[in-house]
């Protein structure tokens, strides 16, 4: 049987860095076999984003799941 569950499931997330914020209340899924491509300006958050979703910089609020855990 296959799972429903998202690869990734992020709600409502935000990340701090020092005083600053980087990421404010952000929510997304991504679905198994999804392709998702990351884009924007300079210090929009692409990089701190990878980061707390792979532990290395922790969220202040919200929920993050990569492969369940």
């Amino acid at each position: 049987m296959f799972s429903s569950e998202p690869v990734v499931k992020v709600v409502r997330a935000s990340v701090m860095q020092g005083l600053q914020p980087v990421l404010e209340d952000i929510s997304f899924e991504i679905e198994k076999g999804e392709f998702v491509f990351l884009i924007g300006r300079t210090g929009s958050g692409k990089s701190s984003l990878l980061r707390t979703l792979y532990g290395d910089l922790p969220a202040n609020a919200g929920e993050i799941s990569v492969a369940g855990i």
